[in-house]
């Protein structure tokens, strides 16, 4: 499974500098001298430095003296053509709630393809920092950087990188604050989720002995604009989502709008997570999803469809993929598809594809 994250920042005022090592998903150098120098509040997911959570968690450029370069790159090569394509043929859509499944700590590509969702819900199962934050240990900044660079430079996060595997494990928090960063966004306030039998997500202001579920942020946007991103940690299979169960009430909930699916590994195609499959099909409105969503099959029985981009072959990871062999198939048999000016989810020969669903009436 990968998953994944985009972004778009303004530049930083500090010395950029980018370097092979960064690139390539090796660790950067961590400065061991003088006290950290913090991002300018304007270009930084700056936090209400109240909270507990987020003390010692703002940006730094000795943490990741290449992330300003890596932004005004990433900005150039994924948010500002997705954006302009996004005002055109997603606006329609009018969409004002969106839930991202599998979205690891990918903030920045839901809310440049939807720069008026008032309320945004990710939901992946990496689990975030719900204690009092501590000061890196040795090799996280770095590797939180490099895990940045990778995504700048290819759109989406691999899950080794955000579960650790094979090398220290990154902030999952401070991917989240990056990505709101590249956002363009500052959080101004921050609660913890816990979601209720029933379904809820209540906002707790402190722990006090719960077990929370997600965090949610409150970002302020341009224009005085605000935004309620929540990040709830659950098991999107059949097994988290049994009904009955508060996940299952709180995701049937949650789909009334739309849903994004992007670098997803192909799970929703398989049977253990046929429970998420039926919700989406069930109750959402619309769906913008790559070529690792539903199945086309179910997708265009439900949805009216449009398609944007080329796909020609999944990435080499699922090249036996069955959907996939539908989906190319269900292509070709299109008179033309619609242009696609950037890339989106696993970098592959065969290109991006985006499906637009739009629930058929009646």
């Amino acid at each position: 499974m990968i998953e994944h994250l985009t972004a778009a920042v303004r530049p930083f005022f500090f010395v950029w500098a980018v370097t092979a090592s960064l690139w390539s998903g090796q660790a950067l150098a961590q400065a061991p001298t003088a006290a950290p120098k913090e991002v300018p509040a304007q270009a930084a997911a700056s936090a209400s430095s109240n909270h507990p959570l987020l003390q010692g968690l703002a940006l730094t450029a000795d943490e990741c003296p290449a992330f300003a370069r890596l932004a005004s790159d990433y900005r150039a090569r994924f948010s500002a053509p997705m954006k302009a394509w996004a005002e055109q043929k997603l606006t329609n859509l009018q969409a004002k709630k969106v839930v991202y499944p599998f979205s690891g700590a990918d903030v920045v590509t839901a809310m440049t393809l939807f720069p008026r969702v008032e309320h945004l819900t990710l939901v992946a199962d990496q689990l975030p920092e719900y204690a009092g934050s501590r000061q890196a240990a040795a090799g996280q900044a770095a590797k939180e950087c490099a895990t940045m660079s990778y995504f700048a430079r290819y759109g989406y996060y691999r899950t080794n990188d955000l579960e650790g595997k094979n090398s220290v494990k990154p902030r999952f928090i401070k991917l989240l604050l990056y990505s709101i960063a590249l956002s363009d966004a500052k959080v101004s306030g921050l609660d913890y989720l816990v979601v209720r039998a029933d379904g809820v997500a209540v906002a707790q202001p402190e722990l006090l002995g719960i077990k929370p579920d997600g965090l949610r942020f409150t970002l302020s946007l341009a224009q005085g604009r605000q935004l309620t991103l929540d990040y709830v940690r659950m098991d999107l299979s059949n097994n988290g989502l049994q009904p009955g169960k508060p996940f299952h009430a709180f995701m049937n909930s949650q789909m009334d709008d739309t849903v994004l699916i992007k670098s997803a590994s192909h799970l929703l195609q398989k049977t253990y997570f046929s429970a998420l499959a039926h919700i989406i099909l069930d109750r959402s409105a619309h769906l913008v999803q790559d070529e690792t969503g539903l199945d086309i099959d179910p997708l265009r029985q439900v949805f009216d469809v449009r398609s944007f981009g080329k796909f020609h072959a999944p990435h080499p990871l699922w090249r036996d993929s069955a959907s996939g062999q539908r989906l190319i198939r269900y292509l070709q048999e299109q008179p033309s598809l619609e242009p696609l000016p950037f890339t989106i989810g696993y970098e592959k020969p065969s290109g991006s594809i985006l499906l637009v669903g739009t629930r058929k009436r009646g």
